[in-house]
């Protein structure tokens, strides 16, 4: 047996590392696969026997993650950029997320549910292979609403022993709209925000009761979801709370639902743009959270 390790290209999620190791370990010749997404290396044993170094090259690429230098591809880095400056005046000027409230009004359930929506492919790419493994979306994401929502229902209520100033209120939003740029930027493939990933972002492995594993994502260490925990406190009350987490879940079951429903039939050498396309909306949703507590600063 010989060694193939190759920098990749391409590699912007935790779950095109899993696409790559179960495809490539298929192949006639193979023996073990390593995938790393911190290094978007690739590391695999193979007899030369039996297949090549440039049909494994060839293999790769076609998946859409040729041998390179590890990076994404930069014209499509710079038109995201664009993209995501355009979506950002688009929805601000649609929704009035970045209106000024008074300050007792929060983050209204609109700009709840929407963060969820738009943060939903980025579900996909944390946990949508646990989805998979579940047979059952249906059962999956009924778990994980009610998940949310119990867990709203704490922080909710610890939320209501704290005075929450307008001050208070505007470095929720901040920090909340700070971390899901960051979610953004690691998918994006920032190298050194991939160092900071959970171990728990690519258990596709796990295998139970569809409706008990997605109830345990209601405490998943997830940057998105902990930033809601945040304004689910925010909310002041126990069940102000849990609607705020249920609006939000509700969000994100949107993309969850099509990719179970859906996601065999999509061919896996594009999950990875539809991954990209996610950045951009996450990336755009946490800008929107800080500049509406930016606006929310007396």
């Amino acid at each position: 047996m010989e060694s193939y390790c190759k920098k990749l290209d391409g590699i912007i999620c935790p779950n095109c590392t899993y696409d790559i190791s179960e495809r490539l370990s298929k192949a006639e010749g193979i023996g073990e696969v390593k995938t790393s997404y911190i290094k978007s290396e690739i590391t695999a044993e193979y007899d030369s026997e039996k297949i090549s170094e440039q049909e494994i090259d060839g293999i790769l690429a076609r998946m859409g993650f040729p041998a390179g230098k590890g990076r994404s591809n930069l014209v499509s880095d710079i038109l995201g950029l664009f993209v995501i400056a355009a979506l950002y005046f688009i929805l601000t000027y649609l929704t009035g997320a970045v209106s000024v409230p008074a300050a007792s009004e929060g983050m209204t359930m609109k700009l709840v549910f929407i963060t969820g929506l738009l943060g939903g492919v980025h579900c996909i790419g944390m946990c949508g292979g646990i989805m998979l493994t579940q047979h059952n979306a249906l059962a999956y994401n009924g778990g994980r609403l009610i998940g949310y929502s119990v867990v709203g229902f704490i922080f909710g209520a610890i939320g209501s022993y704290i005075s929450f100033s307008l001050n208070m209120k505007c470095a929720v939003f901040i920090i909340a709209g700070g971390l899901v740029v960051l979610i953004g930027l690691q998918m994006w493939g920032v190298p050194l925000l991939r160092k900071l990933r959970s171990g728990l972002t690519s258990p596709c492995g796990f295998r139970g009761a569809p409706f008990v594993i997605g109830l345990l994502t209601g405490v998943m260490p997830c940057g998105m979801l902990s930033s809601m925990w945040l304004v689910a406190a925010a909310t002041g009350t126990a069940l102000k709370g849990a609607e705020t987490m249920l609006i939000f879940g509700l969000g994100t079951c949107v993309f969850m639902l099509l990719f179970g429903l859906l996601g065999d039939a999509i061919t896996r050498k594009y999950n990875k743009y539809i991954l990209k396309a996610s950045t951009i909306l996450v990336i755009t949703m946490g800008l929107m959270l800080m500049m509406k507590g930016i606006k929310l600063l007396p």
